[in-house]
């Protein structure tokens, strides 16, 4: 899934565990702005069964973190 409108606060391991709720998580991949070491405010977040994406889709798309309403999509 893609998760966007992420603030500069939240790390890989922040999404780990939140995303984690919803099944097992395969990988994360947070890209950084090269300028200021950053992050963009997107991840791509792998989960092992493609059910538990849906699920975290349903869940967390609009929801907050760290005071941003986030956007999840496929």
């Amino acid at each position: 899934i893609i998760v966007e409108n992420l603030t500069k606060n939240v790390k890989v391991a922040h999404l780990e565990e939140i995303f984690g709720r919803y099944g097992p998580v395969k990988d994360v991949s947070m890209p950084l702005n090269q300028t200021y070491g950053t992050s963009r405010g997107t991840a791509y977040i792998m989960f092992e069964e493609p059910e538990h994406a849906d699920n975290a889709l349903v869940h967390m798309h609009e929801g907050q973190l760290d005071g941003a309403v986030l956007s999840v999509s496929v």
